[in-house]
């Protein structure tokens, strides 16, 4: 891997150089190692206060390791926690405990030759007091057990004992152990019991993102005819676990299992593939010389150390960050059994338009988000990750007829017709990119998205021109899923002004519908702004890059995907028939109701409250949590905010754009609304479309109809939270707390004729 560790150290040393040029101290070599043994130290001792604290989840987790490998002490708690199944029940209590599956024999055969091995590569294990016969009857009773549930037959090398090797390795009882290997199973290795469609899109997709990234690589393997499949089914099928050592295994599982995101496992395969390009390349056409390119891409990960796997899943971050993300939320049902989908056949055809695709594909809404304005408070690098230089390749007359504002035209008809002209309007199209980039433009970006009309038939020469472009090993080469008609619907659906968005002769003529419904217009630049503004909060797609590396666990939390939880337990639900706090119902619902309609609150003037640093807040020792967010205003506008958590109060903290000074000195600056009352939350609510949008909704503590089953609201708090599963639970939890803490408060007290809740509303 000369190449790979080329890359990691480049990357490393380019991160040093950044921090150098960062920082007006010195900086002295002797003290590296010792700072760094002493930072290690400190966050291992509070991820076991965390642990010793009881009340911890995924987001916890990853908020004290930040993705870090974990200390072996502390990995099967850790695990169990970020596959939600730590107070999970003994799924295996039922079984008969019949050993009785076709392959029997062979099943408890490769047991026995893994549970050997494991112990042969790490005998400390018995030291620990793990039990090597034990081990092998809890793996065959497991595996057994999920093949009757799942209705699966058992092949030797199929993957199951590899993956619950790792598992074994902690010490579980069989319960746990069980409830685990299901988890990893159902959420982490790619289905493969559907029709070959849905068993291939995972070989497709790694394809597609390493012709996104290096289409060069990817012609050469096409060339030497090497599939995906033939050196990677057993990378996915096992996670690694059939050519890593067990401690490299949990060292790759401990940062995938707290980043949460299934398709984490493809970039952790492109970054060994982009590894071994200088041998693949070199690899003539023929079939000795294919058959030793495959053996040596299937042993590629054989090589890494628990040394480099830090460095390996960072290399694989980077990658995932200037990766268009909208096709996890289209293709998540054809990788994984626990993402809950329409119909096996609805998955069928996913599958089938992904092994047809000849480039990635992205989805309307990301698009749209890549030309949004940064919303950034003092920082710079705020707003998207990646921006799309969008090309429309429609013939001139339907482009003038109208197109995207941000759109570049290239007439993908002069390919074939002026293929002089075409030369020299694909090199204007390059120039423009690199001034648009360069200018800071929201229409500048590295990554290429052609859109064409939408049309199979008329879309032909746009194809040829991505075709070309991917012959002369372009990179960051994507489509706009559904072409221009696509996005007309689409901001139609959302209720857009086209007018905020599309530029033509046909938008000059007359109003969109979304014009007349909403009473805007777009006559100046401040009108556009304000569209944008506008799409953002109603945007169903997806609107941010980081959210959708925690839209996984935000769906599991909310719609209770292959999850038991208990009555107790369960906050966020996708009915409102839940225990609700104070005799009313469900706080958290889920719908697509009117936020308006409930908002009475007026806003006040920003610049009548007192500005404030973050830190002086995030020092605080009454402040629990602080999420950063954006807080919607009734108006629908966004501004860049943290919201901040005490034991009784909710702030929100909007972030102020700083003069000069307070940008040098690289503080983020805050005003604070006036808090709420914990208690005052009658309601939270989030809409299916965007799970992100949450909506805190306030009950008048004077009411006499506070407890009733649908108490007036007051007033309405709306937030974009990424992590709206950690922040919501945690809301939840310090509602009943807080709740708890006043009916102790009011016991203590002469009993009086006063209401049951006290207090005032800030409105």
């Amino acid at each position: 891997m000369d190449s790979g560790e080329n890359q990691i150290e480049s990357l490393a040393s380019d991160e040093l150089t950044s921090d150098l040029d960062d920082t007006d101290s010195p900086v002295i070599v002797d003290d590296e190692d010792g700072a760094e043994e002493e930072g290690q130290k400190r966050w291992h001792e509070e991820l076991e206060e965390v642990l010793a604290e009881g009340f911890v989840d995924q987001g916890i987790i990853k908020g004290v390791c930040k993705c870090r490998s974990i200390p072996h002490k502390f990995r099967s708690q850790v695990w169990k926690i970020c596959l939600n199944v730590a107070s999970r029940a003994d799924s295996m209590a039922s079984w008969d405990g019949k050993l009785d599956l076709q392959n029997q024999g062979q099943l408890e055969e490769e047991c026995t030759e893994e549970v050997e091995a494991l112990f042969a590569e790490q005998p400390e294990l018995e030291l620990d007091g793990i039990e090597k016969t034990n081990c092998i009857s809890d793996a065959v009773a497991v595996i057994t057990f999920y093949c009757k549930c799942r209705a699966l037959k058992f092949t030797k090398g199929n993957g199951f004992v590899r993956v619950l090797k790792p598992l074994l390795a902690l010490g579980f009882n069989r319960a746990d152990l069980y409830n685990c290997f299901y988890a990893m199973m159902s959420r982490y290795v790619p289905r493969m019991d559907l029709s070959s469609n849905v068993t291939n899109a995972t070989y497709n997709l790694l394809r597609l993102l390493l012709l996104y990234h290096d289409p060069e690589m990817c012609s050469r393997l096409d060339t030497l005819k090497v599939s995906m499949e033939s050196f990677s089914s057993s990378w996915f099928t096992t996670i690694f676990a059939s050519h890593c050592s067990t401690p490299v295994v949990s060292a790759i599982w401990d940062i995938y299992l707290q980043k949460s995101d299934p398709f984490f496992i493809l970039y952790l395969a492109l970054v060994i593939l982009l590894n071994a390009k200088e041998q693949i390349m070199m690899s003539d056409v023929g079939t000795s010389d294919k058959q030793e390119t495959i053996e040596s891409l299937i042993n590629a990960p054989s090589v890494l150390t628990a040394e480099d796997v830090d460095d390996f899943c960072l290399l694989a971050s980077y990658y995932n960050d200037r990766t268009p993300s909208s096709f996890r939320r289209e293709l998540g049902g054809c990788f994984y059994s626990g993402t809950m989908v329409a119909s096996a056949s609805k998955v069928d055809a996913i599958a089938s338009d992904l092994a047809q695709a000849f480039c990635l594909k992205v989805s309307i809404p990301e698009l749209l988000l890549s030309s949004q304005p940064s919303h950034g408070s003092v920082s710079d690098e705020e707003g998207p990750k990646i921006r799309f230089f969008v090309v429309d390749c429609r013939p001139a007359q339907e482009y003038n007829r109208g197109h995207l504002l941000t759109a570049f035209h290239l007439d993908a008809t002069l390919m074939l017709k002026e293929p002089s002209e075409f030369d020299t309007a694909l090199s204007s199209l390059f120039t423009a990119q690199q001034q648009a980039i360069q200018a800071g433009s929201a229409a500048g970006g590295e990554h290429l998205c052609f859109i064409g009309s939408g049309n199979e038939e008329d879309d032909q020469y746009m194809y040829m021109v991505v075709a070309n472009l991917l012959q002369k090993r372009q990179t960051y080469v994507s489509l706009a899923r559904g072409g221009y008609a696509m996005l007309v619907a689409y901001l139609a659906d959302v209720g857009i002004d086209l007018t905020e968005w599309i530029v033509g002769a046909e938008c000059e003529k007359s109003p969109s519908k979304g014009q007349s419904a909403s009473g805007k217009t777009a006559a100046n630049a401040d009108g556009r702004t304000q569209g944008m503004q506008l799409l953002m909060k109603k945007m169903a797609g997806n609107l941010f890059e980081k959210s959708v590396h925690l839209k996984d666990k935000v769906t599991r939390f909310i719609e209770n995907v292959d999850e038991d939880w208990s009555a107790e337990e369960r906050h966020i639900q996708a009915s409102d028939k839940s225990k609700p706090y104070r005799g009313t119902q469900s706080v958290f619902s889920i719908g697509d109701e009117n936020e308006h309609d409930d908002e009475e609150e007026s806003e006040k003037l920003l610049k009548e409250q007192v500005i404030e640093e973050l830190e002086s807040w995030t020092s605080r020792s009454d402040v629990k949590h602080c999420y950063e967010c954006q807080y919607v205003n009734p108006d629908g506008q966004l501004f860049p905010a943290y919201l901040a958590l005490t034991d009784d109060e909710m702030y929100c903290l909007v972030v102020v754009k700083g003069r000069k000074e307070r940008r040098r000195a690289k503080q983020t600056w805050v005003r604070a609304k006036p808090p709420r009352l914990m208690r005052a939350i009658v309601k939270i609510t989030s809409k299916r479309s965007f799970p992100e949008l949450i909506s805190f909704k306030f009950g008048d503590l004077d009411s006499p109809e506070v407890d009733s089953v649908d108490p007036p609201i007051v007033a309405t708090d709306r937030y974009i939270l990424p992590d709206a599963g950690t922040a919501t639970k945690n809301v939840k939890y310090m509602i009943i707390e807080a709740e708890k803490r006043y009916k102790q408060s009011k016991s203590d007290q002469p009993s009086t004729n006063e209401p049951s809740h006290s207090g005032t509303t800030s409105s």
